[in-house]
């Protein structure tokens, strides 16, 4: 089952994403740091979130340290990063990926889509999530030295 996981300025973008994948629902990172029992059992995990200044919002990071690190991710099989902007990202998907990285994950893909996404841009999304080309833990390289440096290893 996939789980997205969004800030609640995202939730109709993650609810879309949802939907399109189908064996999926969408929580709010807010609701999962007071009951984290409310994602459920997961084997994929999505983070929908918008950018706060040129970084991720403090609800993101905090999701990722207080809930995803308690979390047994060894049986994990996919996890996106999904931005929601206009434009460029900025930091928002690195400071993401360092974050997951200190927990022993990393987003497969991370991508933006922009606040007002059409039916085509999901669908796009959607055929790069099932696509199944990318696979868990390979990230980015630089999450990839990060981990290695901090002698941090994958769960």
């Amino acid at each position: 089952m996939f789980v997205i996981a969004h800030t609640d300025a995202c939730a109709g973008t993650a609810c879309r994403i949802a939907e399109k994948l189908g064996d999926s629902c969408a929580v709010s990172m807010g609701r999962a740091l007071s009951d984290p029992a409310c994602l459920g059992d997961f084997d994929s995990l999505g983070l929908v979130f918008g950018k706060d200044g040129k970084g991720a919002p403090a609800q993101v990071m905090d999701f990722i340290l207080k809930v995803l690190g308690e979390y047994d991710l060894t049986g994990m099989q996919y996890m996106f990063s999904a931005c929601v902007c206009d434009g460029s990202p900025d930091h928002a998907l690195k400071i993401v990926e360092k974050f997951c990285a200190k927990v022993g994950c990393a987003p497969s893909l991370s991508t933006t889509v922009s606040p007002d996404a059409g039916q085509q841009e999901i669908d796009a999304l959607i055929s790069r999530i099932g696509s199944g080309d990318i696979q868990l833990a390979k990230g980015s390289i630089g999450t990839m030295w990060y981990m290695k440096a901090h002698g941090i290893k994958l769960k």
